[in-house]
């Protein structure tokens, strides 16, 4: 639609700690970037998760190929 903005749904909120060393570091990316530290470490989270789910999902490919299945990976028809 031409002249209209896009309007995004609002983002889930999320709390969490983090190390005195990274947040030092996501203040100099902030400095650095001229983005905000939760900006930046939005980011960053949902980079990390997206690598380690695809991670998850590859191993229980390969799993499934194999033919383990269930809680103790016991092999299918056993």
């Amino acid at each position: 639609m031409v002249g209209e903005e896009a309007v995004s749904l609002p983002k889930p909120d999320l709390h969490l700690r983090i190390e005195q060393e990274q947040d030092d570091q996501l203040s100099v990316l902030s400095t650095l970037t001229g983005r905000s530290k939760a900006d930046i470490a939005a980011e960053i989270l949902e980079r990390g998760i997206v690598g380690e789910f695809h991670t998850v999902t590859i191993a229980a490919k390969r799993m499934a190929h194999l033919g383990l299945t269930g809680i103790d990976g016991e092999r299918e028809g056993r």
